[in-house]
């Protein structure tokens, strides 16, 4: 799977991304992959829910996360 955060156009929003397993552990972790957008390229150990958790460094704003499955 390919995980994407992009912050939106215009603003200043730096964002971190992480990747929570089922348990809610952390598995993976990304920070100014492009540019200042986190990208996150990993095959995932198990079925379940997953969950991307975005935090901003020094900043706040609007983002999007975009996944992709990947074969």
């Amino acid at each position: 799977v390919r995980i994407r955060v992009l912050a939106t156009d215009g603003t200043t929003f730096d964002p971190v991304a992480a990747l929570l397993d089922p348990a809610g552990t952390v598995i993976a972790e990304a920070d100014d992959s492009e540019g200042l957008n986190p990208v996150m390229t990993l095959e995932l150990p198990a079925d379940g829910t997953y969950s991307v958790r975005v935090n901003g460094y020094l900043t706040s704003g609007a983002y999007t996360v975009l996944v992709e499955e990947l074969f």
